[in-house]
């Protein structure tokens, strides 16, 4: 069960990152830091299940800290979901959760002292009958289910008074945890309840099924808390990819004027190819190279003559050319400066485009 274990962590480190990131550009949202320490526990309890499988540790530890850590996490989430949804009834509902939460870690530690040395650290899969091992597995996967079938029923009711992207965020995050209730938890409670009572579990092969489900559950928990941040981060390269297009089709027009008027470039002149494949500060050097660009078009215009169709990139390239020549043959100026191919719109969006018509005329000549 490696891969799955594997998987696990790995939704839980990129998830522990990402809140921890959060939580050190704004330090003071309470709320925040409720959210980073579930996550951040999570990501020790899965790290302690991977621990176990670390010769020099042994088994034992790992397999109690991370259950310890688990009912935790789950009581702040429980408590920070329920001042969430019902803020008048925070206090008593929080140290409910609270006293359950250690009242399912004394319970966890007692069965674990209690087992045989041979048999503590057992994993679920490998658990042999021990009376001590299905207590431990019993209490922790019993007080699992009841801390993953509220956290969705809690998580559903606050995401229908949400009316952000948040809310789609809480209902993925409360479908991970009922994956993790009915496919990884109420069953092994099931069995483990079977094994206890008449010596045989109740639903067949939990040990093969439930993990990978377990797996799934958190993967999807994670992916529902990441949600903003994955789509905020997905329209942010979208928007990148098309700043790194603009700014190398802009470079015909940007180019051709900074070979003209070299001290309106700010960043030093390099080659398409460091361009293309340097990721540092593109939005800067983009939106630098308009302003160079139209910086460009100013300091030309009085040696351009009057354009009698502005709204034609083509004619306004021939200008441009034009004004080149007359301004290398130290010709006189023939009007004032002025804005040269101005947007037919207001925006930033029409600027670049007109910008871009005309650097496309200009390649092609």
């Amino acid at each position: 069960m490696l891969i799955p274990n594997l998987l696990m962590w790995t939704a839980a480190a990129i998830g522990a990152a990402w809140k921890v990131s959060q939580l050190w550009r704004v330090p003071d949202d309470r709320g925040l830091r409720v959210v980073t320490t579930c996550t951040v526990l999570v990501f020790a309890a899965l790290t302690a299940q991977l621990a176990a499988n670390i010769p020099a540790l042994g088994p034992q530890s790992p397999k109690l800290i991370q259950n310890v850590f688990l009912t935790v996490f789950f009581a702040l989430l429980l408590v920070l979901l329920q001042s969430a949804g019902q803020p008048a009834t925070r206090s008593a509902v929080g140290y409910r959760e609270i006293a359950l939460a250690l009242l399912a870690s004394a319970g966890l530690i007692a069965a674990f002292a209690l087992t045989a040395p041979a048999d503590r650290g057992a994993s679920y899969e490998e658990a042999n009958g021990e009376a001590g091992v299905l207590a431990f597995y019993f209490i922790g996967n019993l007080y699992m289910a009841y801390a993953t079938a509220r956290g969705a029923r809690l998580a559903w009711r606050v995401a229908d008074h949400t009316v952000s992207r948040a809310r789609l965020s809480l209902r993925i995050a409360a479908g991970g945890l009922v994956v993790c209730c009915g496919g990884t938890h109420l069953p092994r409670v099931i069995a483990t309840a079977g094994l206890f009572t008449t010596g045989h579990p109740v639903l067949p092969r939990t040990e093969v099924w439930t993990t990978p489900l377990l797996a799934a559950g958190i993967t999807v928990f994670f992916a529902g808390l990441a949600y903003p941040g994955i789509r905020t981060g997905w329209a942010k390269t979208r928007l990148w990819f098309e700043q790194r297009r603009h700014h190398r089709q802009l470079r015909p027009l940007w180019s051709t004027l900074a070979a003209q008027f070299p001290h309106i470039v700010l960043f030093p002149p390099r080659s398409p190819l460091h361009d293309a494949w340097n990721p540092r500060q593109m939005r800067l050097r983009y939106y630098r190279r308009i302003v160079e660009c139209r910086d460009g078009l100013v300091l030309l215009s009085p040696y351009m003559e009057s354009l009698d169709d502005p709204a034609s990139p083509a004619h306004q390239a021939t200008q441009i050319w034009e004004a080149i020549k007359r301004r290398e043959s130290n010709a006189a100026q023939v009007s004032a400066a002025s804005v040269i191919a101005p947007p037919t719109e207001s925006g930033m969006d029409a600027d670049v485009n007109v910008l871009l018509a005309l650097a496309r005329e200009l390649a092609v000549r």
